[in-house]
């Protein structure tokens, strides 16, 4: 079953700059699906799309064309309500850490307000102390958002995702600002925790991570996605794709 489905999805951006006279086009015909229990990886340079095309899947943006379906359900027709109780099940991990973590909440009471709106076995509170000790801030529950830093956030930002149980995971960068071993920690936690049956898109710079994480890579450039292959499928792949590869370190180079 498909948790998680993009179908030709066109979006321009309209500039408010006189000189700017067409829209920008920043995503053109793409499609895209993560099935239940799935890991993929988008990968791609700054500017492909790849932000867009996860807040369009999560109803943030409405596409100027095409169509998202959410654990099978078409969302053309959706309005804000139904988002807001999709979202329970689907759950984005914002670029910007900071998107996430309401100013005005310690981040104790924050993780307390998440595991209320997502009960599970144990107390609100001791299952957000126990999340906050699982991404290595145990001590940091008085603190504010602003008192964090922007890896510190990012690791108060996986650990709401973790208290939501979600079904659906997009977690744009989701290590970025983090050292190379709380990058793997935190990550093989995500994926633990979440369990095999959720679908887990991330979509990162960090090629190596992703080549650890997924098992399904989509390549986007240009607004287009460009090439699509499985971690260890051998054989000639894009062009493109090869440069990425090969700049990370990823794939020799041809002679």
């Amino acid at each position: 079953m498909s948790a998680w489905e993009l179908e030709n999805i066109t979006h321009r951006y309209r500039s408010r700059w006189w000189q700017q006279r067409s829209p920008h086009l920043v995503l053109d015909q793409v499609s895209l699906s993560a099935d239940t229990g799935s890991r993929i990886g988008i990968i791609g340079e700054s500017g492909a799309g790849k932000t867009t095309l996860a807040r369009i899947g999560m109803g943030l943006i409405r596409p100027e064309s095409g169509t998202v379906r959410l654990f099978g359900d078409d969302t053309r027709s959706w309005g804000d309500r139904q988002w807001r109780h999709a979202r329970k099940h689907a759950q984005l991990l914002f670029q910007d850490p900071k998107a996430m973590l309401n100013p005005a909440l310690r981040i104790g009471d924050l993780l307390e307000e998440s595991a209320t709106i997502h009960p599970a076995t144990g107390t609100s509170r001791v299952r957000a102390a126990q999340t906050l000790d699982a991404v290595g801030l145990s001590g940091r529950e008085r603190a504010f958002p602003h008192e964090l830093s922007g890896g510190e956030q990012r690791r108060v930002g996986i650990a709401r995702l973790l208290l939501a149980q979600p079904r659906l995971v997009v977690a744009d960068e989701p290590t970025a600002g983090l050292d190379a071993a709380l990058k793997a920690n935190l990550l093989g936690l995500l994926l633990e925790r979440v369990g095999p049956d959720c679908a887990v898109v991330i979509i990162s710079h960090d090629l190596p991570m992703v080549m650890w994480a997924c098992r399904h890579w989509v390549v986007m450039q240009a607004a287009r996605v460009v090439d699509s292959f499985e971690t260890h499928q051998p054989g000639i792949r894009h062009p493109y794709t090869e440069q990425l590869l090969h700049a990370a370190g990823l794939l020799e180079q041809r002679p």
